[in-house]
């Protein structure tokens, strides 16, 4: 029986695609390793981490990089950049349009990561210091909140194409925040929603008082985007993150036609 419901101009023929075994997961995301026995991070993923499925607007697939632990991230280690670039692979073998990473610091992965595949890669939210830099006045600065200030290096920097002085960005580490450390760096307490968003406005406020000039804040770390409207409310300035950064690439993928009137 014909369903009158179906639209028979939008039918057409799906061909199947070589070694595809997922279908409909647009993003791929790549992520440090829990289980390591090394380095054990065991925190719930609320909504607005990356790690959470439900931050996202469409469906997305993880992929763990094995033996990548947060510690083992900030020391440069050519067999770890291999293995996060097998991971990738696979995602986009699984069906991955576009590829983003649960830590802002993979961008030590970015080059090796888009040479290796043929779709977008998004490995950090610090992709955006540029467009930001480019966005606003002359006089405005970019403030940086990220898990551990000393971490963030020029070299990291550079990789998100960040170029000069660094004059215009003033960064904020979250390291002394105990709530914060204890959850996110030292996996020692449990994860305290409410202490960590009020640390977070706290380090904003501090470096707002610190660097007047700040126009725009951009989060580095994966699980500051539950934190970033406390953030906007008290201090009415535009907040980026990886969900930010992560629904642009989407919106580029999967455009949709527009409707209305005219």
């Amino acid at each position: 029986m014909n369903d009158p419901q179906l639209d028979q101009s939008k039918l057409h023929l799906a061909s199947p695609r070589p070694k595809q075994a997922f279908y409909g997961a647009p993003v791929g995301i790549l992520l440090l390793d829990r289980a390591s026995t090394t380095d054990p991070f065991d925190r719930p993923f609320i909504p607005g981490s990356v790690g959470n499925a439900s931050t996202w607007s469409v469906p997305v697939r993880y992929k763990t990089i094995p033996g990548l632990t947060f510690s083992k991230l900030l020391a440069p280690d050519e067999d770890y950049e291999l293995a996060a670039v097998r991971a990738a692979v696979e995602l986009v073998r699984e069906g991955a349009k576009i590829l983003t990473a649960h830590c802002g610091f993979m961008i030590r992965y970015q080059d090796a990561i888009r040479a290796a595949v043929d779709v977008p890669v998004l490995l950090s939210p610090l992709l955006l210091i540029p467009l930001l830099g480019q966005m606003l006045p002359r006089n405005k600065a970019v403030g940086i909140i990220t898990a551990n200030s000393s971490s963030l290096t020029p070299e990291l920097l550079r990789a998100a194409g960040v170029a000069g002085k660094f004059d215009r960005i003033a960064v904020a580490g979250l390291e002394a925040a105990p709530c914060f450390a204890a959850a996110f760096l030292h996996a020692g307490g449990n994860l305290d929603v409410s202490g960590v968003e009020k640390e977070t406005v706290d380090a904003v406020v501090a470096l707002l008082d610190s660097r007047p000039d700040i126009g725009a804040l951009l989060f580095e770390c994966s699980e500051l985007p539950p934190y970033a409207a406390a953030v906007q409310r008290a201090t009415g300035i535009p907040v980026f993150d990886f969900t930010s950064m992560v629904e642009f690439g989407i919106g580029g993928i999967l455009r949709k036609p527009f409707t209305g009137i005219y």
